[in-house]
């Protein structure tokens, strides 16, 4: 066995340390590089990368009396939402619909509005599609700054945008022609609109009761009207109509797009024969995808704009969309 020299094995051991040195720099510098090159590309869209993706809320009764309100819009809505997804997204943006059900009650619904305004990836909100459930929520979102596009004639406000026809233009759509009624006031917004036009134009709309208190079928049919106008939910409506007929009253029952739900026919049945109101020419699964279609053009916006949906920018982009979409009134009248 070869025995090195003091010196010659001190410079064997001096070089055996410094390879061990530059192996671990070696070792260090190829560390680095992996790092750096993972992180160029986690910071790149490569194909089948995941996109980034933002939220739509959806609010309506989807079970109790008017769930079939809800299954009729939902279709409409996840429809318009693929068509997006399909074509690469909203500006390269994927879109998620989550939807909640408020089972057309007041309560439930501020429930799940404040739900969806925790959510900090929900951009926008479509809903409630009844007005009380629609007006219940509305604090909740405007405090929150969240926007929300209504098919109900609600008032306005800031993020606020209504598709649905505008109460003072259903009024004087029913009061053409009339010289005086009696009105059953549910206590909405077309009540109150009736009230103001019957007002301006000198239409003698008395007396105004709400229907199901004591005594308002005997205070109508002491007025003996050849009209009723109605503002009243659709089964309180149905209610109304069919206790008047079965009193013996033959006059016109006419109301806004409450008396054409079917719960409003189910309710009054042969009572709700003839009944005539006025409601928007289209139907509500095809206000609902012109609502989805709305937030999605918004969205668009909102991100070439900004790069980044934020709800103001939300609220901005469709509250600039919204004029001039609201749909052309009609007449019709049950049973035709």
């Amino acid at each position: 066995m070869l025995t090195l020299p003091p010196v010659a094995a001190r410079r064997r051991d001096r070089l055996r340390g410094d390879n061990i040195v530059v192996r671990s720099s070696r070792l260090a510098i190829y560390l680095s590089l992996i790092c750096s090159l993972f992180l160029v590309l986690t910071a790149c869209r490569v194909p089948g990368a995941v996109r980034p993706t933002v939220k739509i809320g959806l609010v309506a009764p989807f079970e109790g009396r008017y769930r079939h309100l809800g299954y009729d819009l939902l279709p409409a809505v996840r429809l318009a939402v693929q068509e997006a997804n399909d074509a690469g997204g909203v500006e390269g943006v994927g879109v998620e619909l989550i939807a909640y059900d408020d089972g057309a009650d007041p309560d439930a619904a501020i429930v799940q509005a404040r739900k969806l305004v925790i959510d900090p990836d929900v951009m926008v909100v479509i809903g409630h599609f009844q007005e009380g459930t629609t007006g219940a929520a509305l604090p909740v979102y405007t405090e929150a700054g969240m926007p929300v596009v209504t098919l109900e004639p609600v008032a306005g406000g800031a993020g606020v945008v209504s598709l649905g026809p505008a109460p003072e233009d259903l009024a004087g759509r029913l009061l053409d022609g009339l010289e005086s009624g009696v009105l059953l006031d549910g206590g909405g917004a077309l009540g109150r609109a009736l009230r103001r036009e019957a007002e301006e134009r000198g239409i003698a709309l008395a007396p105004v009761v709400t229907p199901g208190e004591p005594g308002w079928l005997e205070i109508v049919l002491e007025s003996a009207p050849e009209v009723v106008l109605c503002d009243a939910d659709p089964v309180t409506a149905g209610e109304a109509v069919a206790a008047l007929r079965a009193a013996g009253w033959e006059g016109g029952f006419l109301g806004g797009p409450s008396l054409g739900m079917e719960d409003f026919v189910s309710v009054a049945g042969a009572a709700a024969e003839g009944a005539r109101f006025v409601a928007p020419s289209r139907s509500l699964d095809q206000l609902a995808y012109e609502a989805a279609r709305l937030v999605l053009d918004g969205l668009a916006a909102d991100i070439t704009a900004e790069g980044t949906p934020t709800r103001a920018g939300m609220a901005s982009a469709l509250a600039a969309r919204a004029e001039g979409r609201s749909c052309p009134l009609a007449w019709y009248e049950v049973g035709e």
